[in-house]
């Protein structure tokens, strides 16, 4: 693409159109293209931020850009009124992860390590691993599946259940609870489907409220009675805003960016059968396949930063109070970084340098799970299928409309079982 091509693209388009969300690649192409690192989008009123090297800057320097409200879609496009009306009368949200600084990030994030190490992550993969197989027995003898509600879905929802202390058969509640986190901050909704949403996350509220309560009572080996008992630096005990925060925090990251991932991963396994032979002579090599998953289609295709005070910074003269959207999808085909950005490459040495899940000390705190999800996924699919190909010659791979998320809506995939 040159550069007056690369021109055309930004200054005609924008990411706010769901054709862009589709097929995004071009767009990102033309930000790489383009001399400018820092694309200012006036339908979306925020800049974009797509250079590796730029973004990684940026992440490290949370007083300048800011996590503090940067998520808070109330601050980007105003509210229904009925919305507004049942929030106030829900646990006020709290700045949490993923929408705090330090040092209140440090503090909270300090309480939620120990059970997403890699040592406790190690720890459960033979139950992941059983989760897994039980899901693909539902349809290992019929030779088709339709790889999101079959496969993608299940498997990430019910481990994370699990984590929980949830029972498995809240799977489609937690479902629908983690879908309405999420689309308001996608910001391609209707009032009434953000009503919808806020109603569905008051039910969340109520029902963990309860579950909260009974860990009080009684105790019992699982995530909930954790939030339950942790106590910071500060000798103080989790809030029951903080603990409801946290615990939808761990249910979208837990269900919504894996589901994404093991269905985006099934689809790349299908386009490049090259890959998929590489995989199944050398397993050893599916963590570089996780990561390239998700440095690829990067189910969080990007998130906001908040400029904390008037700064001359990348040749523009930023306002305090304006928003740069972190692209992680447009970052993770950076070809500074990158030699081939938009190919799959098993072996590509740097691909665990993929910011899919963030960096510093944003990195995803469920990174480690999800990734462990991901690699015994695709290691279990493959040992026990054999030609895995589209249902149809002309599959229809779209995806959800979402400015944030990259998910398909469907997958239907054929194989033949191994035997």
């Amino acid at each position: 693409m040159t550069q007056p091509q690369a021109a055309d693209m930004l200054n005609n388009h924008s990411l706010t159109e769901p054709e862009i969300q589709e097929c995004p690649w071009a767009y990102y192409q033309a930000l790489h293209e383009s001399k400018d690192n820092l694309h200012y989008d006036p339908a979306l009123g925020m800049y974009i931020c797509a250079d590796y090297a730029l973004m990684r800057e940026i992440m490290r320097n949370p007083s300048l850009f800011s996590n503090v409200n940067s998520q808070n879609i109330a601050q980007i496009r105003k509210p229904p009124q009925e919305v507004l009306d049942i929030q106030a009368a829900s646990p006020r949200a709290m700045n949490i992860l993923v929408g705090s600084d330090p040092p209140e990030h440090g503090r909270i994030r300090k309480l939620l390590d120990d059970p997403f190490r890699p040592r406790a992550i190690a720890g459960l993969r033979p139950q992941i691993r059983d989760i897994i197989n039980h899901t693909i027995d539902q349809f290992i003898d019929r030779g088709k599946f339709e790889a999101v509600a079959e496969f993608a879905i299940p498997i990430p929802i019910t481990v994370i259940a699990d984590l929980l202390g949830l029972d498995r058969k809240h799977a489609k509640a937690i479902k629908l609870w983690s879908d309405a986190s999420v689309e308001p901050l996608g910001m391609m909704i209707s009032d009434e489907r953000w009503i919808e949403c806020a109603r569905t996350i008051k039910d969340f509220q109520d029902f963990v409220t309860e579950e909260l309560h009974a860990r009080q009572e009684h105790p019992r080996d699982d995530l909930l009675t954790h939030l339950v008992q942790a106590v910071d630096n500060r000798g103080n005990q989790l809030t029951l805003g903080e603990m409801l925060s946290i615990t939808l925090q761990l249910l979208v990251a837990g269900n919504e960016t894996t589901t994404n991932g093991i269905a985006a991963g099934v689809q790349l396994l299908i386009e490049n059968p090259d890959q998929q032979d590489l995989l199944r002579a050398d397993p050893s090599r599916m963590m570089t396949f996780a990561n390239e998953v998700l440095r690829l289609e990067s189910p969080v295709q990007g998130l906001f930063r908040v400029v904390m005070e008037d700064v001359e910074f990348a040749g523009h003269k930023l306002k305090a109070g304006s928003r740069i959207m972190l692209r992680y999808a447009a970052a993770n085909r950076d070809g500074k970084k990158y030699a081939n950005p938009n190919q799959l490459d098993v072996c590509r040495k740097n691909s665990g340098t993929q910011v899919g899940f963030g960096a510093g000390i944003h990195h995803c705190l469920g990174a480690n799970l999800a990734r462990e999800e991901m690699v015994q996924t695709f290691t279990l699919l493959l040992k026990r299928t054999r030609q895995l190909e589209f249902a149809s010659a002309e599959p229809n791979l779209s995806h959800h409309p979402s400015l944030v998320l990259r998910g398909l809506e469907a997958l239907h995939v054929s194989f033949t079982p191994a035997t």
